[in-house]
């Protein structure tokens, strides 16, 4: 199957209709058609049947259809790719983070890399944490900022910081008065939980007995970054990696240690066949510095 027989399959499939697809491909319905037809010779079984006016997808199509998507989207990132080489062979460093570091840090770190490379292209996007290492590999960004749990094998010149899991009240709660928080100390109820990394939750999940067992009336949330707005609001009480909060208003909010300690650290991921090392460890750097300051730890 060529790309344009491809293209084709795949409109039909989504439009359900040849006539629909030959408009939107700029083709005429017979040579739609005529793709459809040699397709279905090429690979030896039918592709649609028509019902009710429609086009619609045997089986074998449909499976079909999930990897010709692949394929498309894999096409879309290389064009994307030639494109980026093409347009910025003299520099561009394309960079995500999760939500939180996204809004709060990236935006400085970027001011702090204009002044050393004014003349290079920059691309700012958040990710979910999880996301983050993929998305890198498969080359759709140079460097990457995610929160894990410390590891050993980190390589230092990826370590950017070292943190812990906090927990963040209200300055109006009554545990506020606390020096540090355990999870006896917690009422489950009030807990607002946070679902966004499974690594982060198997790591809590090791430490804390019970953290599992979760009531029904729990509330949840894939985001930092939101969790600490409903505390905010009143809805509870929270345990975030203390980088969410980095550049973060915490006026009217209580940010106590918890124990068990649980170690955590920010990890800068680049792309291995980076061509710009040293833009890459200048925005490393600012990263560091602006994350390594006393404001964190208030």
């Amino acid at each position: 199957m060529s790309p344009k027989q491809l293209d084709v399959f795949v409109k039909v499939v989504q439009l359900g209709s040849v006539t629909a697809a030959a408009q939107a491909l700029g083709m005429s319905q017979p040579s739609v058609s005529k793709s459809l037809a040699l397709v279905e010779l090429q690979i030896g079984f039918t592709l649609f049947e028509r019902a009710n006016g429609k086009m619609v997808p045997t089986p074998e199509a449909e499976q079909v259809f999930e990897e010709a998507m692949r394929m498309q989207e894999g096409m879309a990132r290389f064009e994307r790719f030639l494109d980026h080489v093409r347009r910025y062979r003299f520099g561009q460093l394309r960079v995500c983070a999760t939500p939180a570091l996204a809004i709060n840090m990236l935006p400085l770190a970027a001011a702090m890399f204009r002044q050393e490379f004014p003349d290079y292209g920059l691309v700012l996007d958040m990710c979910l944490n999880n996301d983050i290492e993929n998305a890198v590999g498969q080359g759709q960004y140079d460097l990457g900022f995610i929160v894990q749990p410390q590891e050993s094998s980190t390589p230092v010149g990826n370590l950017v910081c070292r943190g812990e899991i906090v927990c963040v009240m209200p300055q109006t709660h009554p545990l506020a008065a606390q020096a540090a928080m355990t999870w006896d100390d917690i009422d489950p109820r009030e807990l607002i939980y946070i679902t966004t990394d499974p690594r982060l939750i198997a790591m809590m999940s090791a430490a804390i007995p019970g953290f599992r067992e979760r009531p029904v009336s729990a509330l949840e949330t894939n985001r930092y970054t939101m969790a600490v707005n409903l505390v905010r609001q009143g809805a509870g009480l929270t345990l975030v990696d203390e980088f969410t909060l980095s550049g973060a208003n915490i006026d009217g909010l209580s940010i106590k240690p918890f124990n068990p300690r649980l170690p955590i650290a920010i990890t800068a991921i680049t792309a291995g066949r980076s061509v710009a090392a040293q833009p890459t460890e200048s925005f490393i750097k600012a990263m560091r510095t602006l994350i390594d300051t006393p404001s964190r730890r208030k």
